[in-house]
């Protein structure tokens, strides 16, 4: 996947992104886009990602989107917070243009979550309206939640809701302290605090026969549950953004990590490894090889 973060531009600013103020007038071109379409094909990458920053705002979206589709790009994705899709023509135009995916940063499953996290109480109504939207049209949908210190002990409630409006795929990401959060550890929990809270969300999944998966945690933190663990398979990603352009696997903020126990255990080949600001803010404790 080729996932270009357009720019920095927002039209929220939820209390657990890391752009900082100054950032936010970063901005690729719509010719370097273009050219970064061109580069990934190139490189034989099949899906390309459009994100932020907030990908909605842009007035060239939709015409992007259109290219990526005319490229050959077999899966078209947008991550976004969801608010324009409350207007109905929106989305029309994206799935016209050849939109395939569309992931929601859910913040949580009641309209004071939202208020607290995203700003404003009203962009819980706006979010579900766009969630019809888009179920209405049989689009593909994909709900990213944050894992932090105020979302975690919510993470079933959050399946539940969203669940029943029509989202059949949610995924699970440690909250990143880089940039504008990097001081906030307090907002970085221990996978063994948030553990029961994940286990009875990936049952509301499994009743619901829905996909609930967890990035950015290895699988022996997750006893039980391996078959939640987001496969690392999957991650062959070129990250392109207005500074530099660079392999996800090679980041600080995804999980690409190995701890001295680690040698030996027998899930390795399926693990992804823990995420650097992870181990230097919890530490390796909770890391458990399996025999």
């Amino acid at each position: 996947m080729i996932d270009i973060i357009m720019g920095y531009q927002c039209n929220v600013q939820c209390d657990y992104c890391t752009i900082t103020k100054e950032m936010r007038d970063k901005n690729l071109t719509t010719a370097q886009i273009a050219r970064a379409l061109e580069d990934g094909a190139a490189a034989g990458l099949t899906s390309a990602a459009f994100g932020g920053g907030e990908p909605t705002m842009r007035k060239d979206l939709v015409k992007l989107v259109a290219l990526a589709s005319k490229m050959g790009y077999q899966t078209v994705k947008i991550s976004s917070n969801g608010l324009m899709y409350a207007y109905p023509e929106f989305v029309d135009k994206l799935l016209d243009a050849g939109a395939t995916q569309f992931n929601l940063a859910l913040m949580g499953w009641n309209a004071s979550m939202y208020e607290r996290i995203m700003g404003q109480a009203r962009f819980f109504a706006l979010v579900q309206t766009g969630v019809t939207n888009l179920v209405a049209r049989d689009a593909a949908i994909v709900g990213d939640v944050i894992m932090k210190r105020d979302t975690y002990q919510d993470l079933a409630d959050t399946v539940e809701l969203w669940a029943e409006l029509g989202i059949e795929q949610f995924v699970f990401w440690l909250m990143s302290l880089s940039d504008r959060v990097r001081n906030e550890k307090e907002q970085l929990v221990p996978v063994s605090t948030m553990r029961p809270y994940m286990f009875e969300a990936f049952e509301v999944g499994r009743r619901r026969g829905i996909d609930v998966f967890s990035r950015h945690v290895p699988p022996c933190m997750l006893p039980g549950y391996h078959d939640h663990v987001w496969d690392v398979a999957t991650d062959r990603v070129l990250v392109v953004t207005p500074e530099s352009s660079f392999w996800l696997s090679e980041s600080r903020i995804t999980a690409n990590t190995f701890v001295e126990k680690c040698d030996g255990c027998t899930l390795r080949p399926q693990c992804m490894g823990v995420r650097q600001d992870y181990l230097e803010n919890i530490g390796d404790g909770e890391v458990e090889p399996a025999q």
